[in-house]
């Protein structure tokens, strides 16, 4: 298996229709909190008096009405700055989990073409770990698996060709022993073949 030295993402947006869509939702969790705030301070607050002392004016009130400015500036600045928080700290969090997924996909499409090369290799903070292990396991198995199965084949060819040979000069002992290799070499594939499951249908 090739090992590919481990390497930095620099660009964050690796899946931008993902992480865009988690920032988005996130920002608007944020901001629905925030009015869910508002909104029940101002319920509980409905029925008590507060007094203010703004711009030399002295004034008494409702509690959301006379703390109403004050609670929009708050809201809005919660919003602007506590949103662009919200969307620095969503977009390292959901790289951790695009990146992978971004080489997951990769590897996947590789070993659809039949590529089985390859080693999944993700930086140390990644989400998906146990995955890539697991991705990598699989593929070194079947890697080894299909070397024996090219040492058989190999087997085979050679084995064929001397009982071709064989046959031709009427050696039948040395036919018989020949053909043995070759049922041998098969009874190998089709034992590892076993190994797996997976259906048999004719697509």
């Amino acid at each position: 298996m090739n090992n590919r030295p481990q390497y930095k993402r620099r660009n964050y947006f690796i899946n931008k229709e993902f992480q865009g869509r988690f920032i988005f939702n996130f920002f608007l969790l944020a901001t629905i909190g925030s009015l869910l705030f508002v909104s029940v301070f101002s319920f509980f607050s409905s029925n008590t008096l507060s007094i203010a002392y703004d711009n030399y004016h002295l004034q008494l009130g409702v509690t959301p009405g006379i703390l109403f400015k004050n609670i929009l500036s708050a809201q809005w600045l919660f919003v602007v700055f506590g949103g662009g928080i919200v969307i620095i700290v969503t977009l390292f969090l959901t790289h951790r989990v695009a990146g992978p997924f971004y080489r997951f996909e990769r590897t996947l499409d590789e070993m659809i073409e039949g590529d089985i090369s390859n080693k999944i290799i993700l930086r140390q903070k990644d989400e998906g770990k146990d995955l890539a292990q697991k991705i990598n396991a699989f593929n070194f198995i079947l890697e080894d698996k299909l070397s024996l199965i090219e040492n058989f084949n190999s087997d085979i060819k050679v084995s064929s060709l001397e009982l071709k040979n064989a046959l031709k000069y009427s050696d039948i002992k040395n036919s018989t022993s020949l053909l043995d290799e070759i049922l041998d070499s098969q009874k190998n594939i089709q034992t590892m073949i076993n190994d797996y499951t997976f259906s048999r249908e004719k697509l």
